[in-house]
């Protein structure tokens, strides 16, 4: 079982925001770093744990892991039963490697699988969204930082299959006191994270035109509202703690190369996994209502990236 927080990676940027309704299955270090041309995944320090001992965590990794497994059964049944629906086989793959990450395997005999393609289909969904919201929920519980981590790095793996809104209403971060050292540390990198991603989906934004590419400009037109709100919320949160937000740069290094579609798209899509990374590291140097925002807004960063050509991973952000 993870002990401690995984360091920080030195690239940064970020994300968040999730609705409601209901998912559907699909197939698929700095902040120079993120602005660049490099991408060097170095470390730039250990995030300081958040909690006691794991053990104090333990029944908690025990229920998680049964979740774990009766889910993954069920997707390998799936799987068995429907050879072509190849995202029952991707999803029990990645429910091993979790098993594997707190120290089990999936192990549970699942329940028969409904003949009927679409019948079957739809319970997969149900099972995921359910563990996936229990992840999410484990991950604001749990009394290691390090955990947490791993927890909401495992929730947004299965919302990258599930993609759709979660089915509750995202947390929020209040403008309240009471955030010690660390976190507000974590609450500085953060926001100075997302005055580069302000910068850069404004500039991504400027290089799409809404008629030449609808989609596109709509998700970073949404990108760009999610996170100039989320830098908003941060200055807020920092401020309440009596702590003076950092600034933003004067101005922040951009490839030449943002003249197509393709260019604009990768650079969202790495701006969106550095976002997995910037907000793993605040999850497990928070707690409260702050990891629950942090939470939230790793599982949506993760959903993101997929949404702009990324490949689904197993552990985002970690």
């Amino acid at each position: 079982m993870p002990a401690g927080p995984r360091p920080v990676p030195r690239r940064l940027v970020l994300l968040g925001g999730i609705g409601a309704t209901t998912l559907v299955l699909t197939g698929c270090d700095a902040i120079d770093d993120v602005l660049g041309s490099g991408d060097d995944p170095g470390v730039s320090g250990a995030v300081t744990p958040t909690a006691p001992a794991a053990d104090a965590d333990s029944t908690l990794v025990e229920t998680v892991l049964a979740a774990v497994s009766t889910t993954g059964a069920l997707a390998a049944a799936t799987a068995d039963a429907l050879p072509g629906l190849k995202v029952a086989a991707r999803l029990a793959r990645v429910h091993d490697a979790h098993a594997a990450e707190l120290g089990g395997s999936v192990t549970a005999t699942a329940s028969e699988v409904a003949a009927d393609r679409p019948a079957a289909r739809a319970a997969l969904v149900t099972a995921e969204t359910a563990l996936r919201d229990r992840l999410v929920g484990a991950a604001r519980e749990a009394h290691s930082g390090g955990l947490a981590q791993v927890l909401a790095s495992m929730a947004a793996a299965l919302a990258q299959v599930l993609v759709g809104p979660a089915s509750r209403p995202p947390a929020t971060l209040p403008a309240a006191a009471g955030d010690p050292p660390p976190a507000v540390e974590a609450l500085q990198t953060t926001l100075a994270a997302e005055h580069a991603a302000v910068f850069v989906y404004g500039v991504l934004g400027g290089q799409t035109s809404q008629s030449g590419s609808a989609a596109l400009y709509a998700a970073l037109t949404s990108a760009y509202r999610t996170h100039r709100t989320r830098r908003d919320d941060l200055m807020a949160r920092l401020r309440a703690a009596g702590a003076e937000p950092v600034a933003a740069e004067p101005g922040y290094g951009l490839p030449a190369d943002l003249g197509t579609p393709a260019a604009v798209t990768d650079r969202a899509r790495a701006l969106e996994e550095s976002a997995t990374q910037t907000y793993a590291y605040l999850v497990a140097s928070t707690t409260g209502e702050a990891r629950a925002w942090a939470v939230d807004a790793l599982v949506d960063a993760a959903v993101r990236s997929t949404a702009f050509g990324g490949r689904p991973d197993r552990l985002p952000g970690l």
